[in-house]
């Protein structure tokens, strides 16, 4: 990886087609934090995306506080590992590139096979924020953030 040469959209796309599955945390309505596992879908235009179903939590979490701290890490062991961490703030975009989500990630029409189940998804739109790289699998270590959005 040559880091001299990218940008913060180069970064996003590790996140989405490198790690994948990422840490997410919101604020809960008790102020406290909440993280969970999930999937970043989609990387474009300097924007990262992701959906959730409406009836889940999370979803209600990132209505009422639209901060949001995204953490993916990629490698095998501390030293040949890098990780992308994203703090911003969201925004849902309801099914705007939904389909392209669906066609670049087919185990979502497993989990989501009918459209009944297909209608509770909406995507989100990390909008503006900061992407930041860490990368402990070259010498010395290469750290850097980005900002997205205005």
């Amino acid at each position: 990886m040559n880091h001299e040469n990218m940008t913060a959209n180069d970064y996003l796309n590790l996140l989405v087609n490198d790690i994948h599955s990422t840490v997410l945390s919101t604020m809960g309505s008790d102020n406290r934090p909440k993280s969970r596992i999930i999937d970043m879908m989609l990387a474009k235009d300097g924007k990262l995306y992701f959906l959730t179903a409406n009836f889940k939590p999370f979803y209600t979490q990132l209505q009422a506080d639209p901060a949001v701290s995204i953490t993916g890490r990629h490698g095998t062991d501390t030293m040949s590992s890098y990780a992308i961490t994203v703090e911003g703030d969201v925004r849902e975009i309801g099914t705007t590139y939904l389909a392209d989500i669906m066609d670049q990630n087919p185990y979502m029409k497993e989990l989501y096979p009918t459209p009944e189940k297909k209608a509770t998804l909406s995507v989100f739109e990390v909008y503006q924020g900061t992407v930041a790289i860490f990368d402990l699998s070259v010498t010395p270590p290469y750290q850097a953030a980005f900002q997205l959005g205005n």
